[in-house]
């Protein structure tokens, strides 16, 4: 007698993620982005009522945030309100990278770190990861170059990422001056004069990105 054919498996349906407090240009960003992978997850913009009310998170399967983006008692709320058991797993999804500011997320309660410049698939993996209950590794903080500070060394990873003055301003919380005034110190410090000759540096002393 001839065994009947195995039922077909069912695919499973993509994972909800829900943004929580970014604004509506970061969130359209990030559907572009994971468009390509819309049978893995979909994303939508949480309202800000999710901090003070959990029942909204009804029907979501992680939740995306960043508790480092500028603004009057941003950190401390969000931080607060992942130390309060969200009842989903909150992935933080930020352009900050210093050790202390990672170590601060996941003791708060967050389930794993992924910076914002990671790849849409890494992103995904990382999701994914962290919806099965696994850990997803943080980075450490950026490399020590030599004959560069701590600071320096965040400033130069920054800015090999693409990164503008602005942008690597609002990252590390400081004002945009000080960021000129380091590339300065950086381009002194390396020899060079422009931020495409810094990123050719970087690569000599074994940065990969």
């Amino acid at each position: 007698m001839t065994a009947p054919p195995p039922a077909p498996s069912r695919a499973r349906p993509p994972l909800r993620v829900g943004v929580l407090a970014e604004s509506e240009l970061v969130a359209a960003g990030l559907v572009g982005m994971l468009t390509p992978y819309r049978h893995r997850v979909v994303v939508d913009l949480l309202p800000d009522e999710v901090l003070e009310e959990p029942r909204a998170l009804a029907g979501v399967d992680l939740v995306l945030c960043d508790p480092f983006t500028p603004g009057p008692g941003h950190e401390a709320r969000l931080l607060a309100w992942l130390a309060h058991a969200p009842g989903v797993p909150v992935l933080v999804h930020t352009w900050q990278t210093h050790a202390s500011a990672v170590e601060r997320a996941l003791d708060a309660g967050a389930d794993g770190w992924v910076a914002k410049t990671a790849p849409a698939a890494e992103l995904v993996v990382a999701v994914e990861a962290v919806h099965r209950g696994e850990a997803v590794p943080a980075q450490a903080g950026p490399p020590a170059f030599p004959g560069l500070s701590g600071r320096e060394s965040e400033v130069l990873v920054l800015l090999c990422r693409g990164l503008s003055n602005s942008e690597i301003a609002e990252a590390l919380f400081v004002s945009v001056n000080s960021v000129k005034t380091y590339v300065r110190q950086v381009y002194a410090k390396t020899g060079v004069s422009r931020r495409t000759q810094a990123v050719a540096w970087a690569h000599r002393q074994g940065w990969t990105g």
